[in-house]
């Protein structure tokens, strides 16, 4: 079976992750070629994709297709371009004729974010300047469309207003109306039946802002039209070509996974999540339901279990100033939990562990009790783990392996699943809450700063810091494989040396290869 995709793109985790995922199930993800695939700031080649697109159709089981990749040539370029939403929706046309050809045709589309920070390596230059400024105003305005703005806020987005330069806010506004817009008229190509399926995802969101305002819109459109049945909508982003991945082989086989959430800490599923508006627990059901899963009603009805260590009141990363008191608050509850996961285990159970516990990055705790010998949780036996992101990212491609695995049956590709296991944790563990810090204090101390800087033609500089990040993280993940064969995971697979890359020039994420 071939899936084409179309990705949000080109970073390991939306064309990497895919791969791996459908590769279990052994069928094959096509993207498209390197040379038009685009990468950070520069857009794919739109024309060249639209191409590629319409030659995969003819032979691919299903297309999946981000709506910002094939319109604007990337996540990013949906933030920063200046194409307008006629030019972007043109460019869905090779969508809408493989679905009059009778092709499975997946669509995704994002609610543009409103990042809250001063930084413009994904968006406008000014952002740099203006970004905490936008971002508070983004909010305030939400507010005063439902009445809901407090004492001193209509002087705050006055003074905001006046603060943020009058071409900038027009930019800022301009865009996100263009891509509303263009959300909207991929809703009407789902009513008018020239989609299969539409799964529009809020990008870093909150209960307050622009974006909340908007998916408030298209959710009443969509009430309207009545096309609940065929869509969704819920926070995500880069989990969502993993996701409809595995839902496009469930349709294809004709078969659904019933999944039950066994939650880490019992009442704390109501917990929302960071970057996310809603209870934790709504994000796990939309992510069962966009990888083609039903919610099971006990564990005695359900094909996998989904082991979630559910997010910490403190909403933000994990820091080590407050590792002892979380260790009191949480081990009790952890080793109960993974007693629990491991009798599922035993059972012959299928078990996936999605840690939300803390963005970007797997919480430590977890992971020393889940790498005890004495663990009643074989680490190596999980379906999937996922812990790398956000909530909905980490869950996203948790539950599309396991949908995958379970997909499979006795025909799975045991190696390709072990490739995608491991991979998992030695990013969402060894690089993001390990490795990660480590690189990053080494950059400190020989450069004087943590990320390298994008090079710059002739930049010999800016390449030897890469190489040293890039040499210097290759190290911490080779100790981190190791330790984690000792524990079940990735025997017999080899980090590939000089495999290590940095994707974006930054140590946000890294990429690697298995073997």
């Amino acid at each position: 079976m071939k899936i084409a995709l179309a990705p949000l793109d080109e970073r390991p985790v939306n064309t990497r992750y895919p791969s791996q995922i459908a590769a279990i199930a052994g069928a094959e993800v096509a993207l498209p070629p390197l040379e038009i695939r685009g990468a950070a700031r520069t857009p794919a080649d739109t024309a060249a994709v639209a191409a590629w697109l319409r030659e995969q159709a003819e032979s691919a089981e299903g297309l999946v297709a981000s709506v910002e990749y094939l319109a604007w040539g990337n996540l990013i370029n949906s933030r920063i371009s200046h194409e307008t939403t006629a030019e972007g929706l043109a460019r869905l046309a090779p969508l809408v004729q493989a679905k009059e050809s009778g092709a499975l045709v997946y669509a995704f589309a994002l609610i543009t974010r409103v990042a809250n920070a001063n930084d413009c390596v994904e968006e406008p230059l000014w952002w740099k300047t203006y970004g905490t400024r936008c971002y508070a105003l983004s909010q305030l305005l939400h507010k005063q469309t439902v009445g809901a703005l407090e004492a001193g806020e209509v002087e705050r987005i006055a003074t905001l207003r006046a603060e943020v330069p009058t071409e900038h806010l027009r930019e800022f506004l301009t865009r996100r109306e263009r891509n509303h817009a263009l959300n909207l008229s991929v809703l009407n190509l789902l009513a008018s039946e020239k989609l299969s399926f539409l799964l529009i995802t809020s990008d870093d969101t909150s209960q307050w802002g622009l974006p909340s305002r908007e998916k408030a819109w298209l959710e009443s459109w969509a009430d309207l039209l009545d096309v609940r049945g065929r869509m969704m909508l819920h926070p995500g982003a880069d989990e969502v070509g993993s996701a409809l991945t595995a839902r496009l082989l469930c349709e294809k086989l004709g078969r659904r996974p019933r999944i039950f959430p066994l939650y880490a800490l019992p009442g704390d599923e109501a917990i929302i999540a960071p970057y996310e508006d809603r209870a934790v627990r709504l994000t796990v059901e939309g992510q069962i339901g966009a990888c083609g899963g039903l919610l099971a009603g006990s564990p005695e009805d359900a094909d996998l279990i989904l082991g979630v260590l559910t997010p910490s009141p403190r909403r933000t990363e994990w820091r080590a100033d407050f590792a002892d008191a979380e260790r009191a608050a949480r081990q009790g509850a952890y080793e109960a939990f993974f007693a629990e996961l491991g009798k599922f285990q035993d059972s012959g159970k299928l078990v996936a562990l999605g840690d939300v516990a803390y963005p970007n990055g797997a919480d430590p705790l977890a992971m020393d009790l889940l790498f005890a010998e004495s663990s009643p949780c074989a680490p190596g036996k999980l379906a999937s783990f996922g812990a790398w992101n956000t909530a909905g990212n980490s869950l996203g491609t948790t539950v599309a392996q396991a949908v995958a695995l379970w997909l499979a049956g006795d025909k799975a590709d045991l190696h390709a699943q072990n490739i995608a296991l491991t991979h998992h944790f030695l990013e969402g563990w060894g690089y993001q809450t390990e490795v990660r810090r480590e690189a990053r204090a080494k950059n400190t101390e020989r450069f004087g700063h943590h990320d390298p800087a994008p090079p710059a033609p002739n930049d010999g500089g800016a390449m030897d810091q890469i190489a040293f990040t890039c040499a210097s993280i290759e190290a911490g993940l080779q100790l981190r494989l190791a330790q984690l064969q000792k524990r079940g995971v990735g025997v017999g697979l080899t980090l590939v040396p000089g495999s290590v890359t940095l994707p974006w020039s930054r140590t946000f994420e890294c990429d690697f290869e298995l073997v």
